[in-house]
């Protein structure tokens, strides 16, 4: 949790810092405009991601892509794709899990200000989500259980125009990850969920 507040509070002191060095101007958000938004930082999975005492993963490290069309200022519609791979998880007997979870959404987004060079907005989205568990053991052998099944997130950002084009933020999304039984089976999660907590830059065309 310590490592959580040390990052948010980096994130909320990087806009402020680019806003005073570019001298942001008023560029805002226009309707019929895309956008290409790359993006990477932390995935934490929910407390009870474990079985029989074991952890499956932990804190790690997250990277992805969306594409946004602005259908009027306050609001877009686009695609995003997500990788988050936590940390290795408990060592029991030489062994260890170690989890990926993959995602593809369809998404929206509502803005806050539109008009204004730095703005709020609530990012949402629906779509496929993969998980997947893997047993590493000691002597180089692992097993894998996975599921892929419907996938949800919600989330809010900062964004601030660096200028006409570039666009920097920070960004928070929950997930929500369906497990199918196989999955269930095995690990007893019906579903799994996790917070990320990243930063982004794109550009708009």
């Amino acid at each position: 949790m310590k490592k959580l507040f040390l990052l948010c509070a980096l994130f909320a002191a990087v806009p402020a810092f680019a806003q005073d060095y570019y001298g942001l101007q008023e560029y805002g958000l226009r309707k019929n405009t895309t956008r290409i938004e790359f993006y990477g930082g932390m995935t934490l999975p929910k407390d009870d991601w474990k079985v029989h005492g074991t952890e499956l993963g932990t804190t790690g490290w997250t990277a992805g892509i969306g594409f946004t069309r602005n259908l009027i200022p306050f609001f877009g519609l686009g695609l995003d794709a997500n990788y988050a791979q936590l940390g290795d998880g408990d060592t029991f007997g030489g062994s260890y899990y170690r989890t990926g979870v993959a995602t593809g959404l369809v998404t929206g987004r509502l803005t806050l200000f539109p008009s204004q060079a730095t703005r709020l907005y609530v990012p949402f989205g629906v779509g496929v989500g993969h998980i997947f568990a893997r047993q590493k053991n000691a002597d180089g052998s692992h097993l894998t259980t996975d599921s892929t099944d419907f996938a949800q997130m919600v989330g809010l950002g900062l964004e601030f125009d660096i200028d006409e084009t570039i666009i920097f933020g920070v960004e928070g999304r929950y997930y929500l990850i369906e497990a199918k039984n196989e999955f269930k089976d095995a690990f007893g999660k019906s579903r799994y969920q996790n917070i990320l907590v990243m930063l982004k830059i794109g550009c708009r065309f």
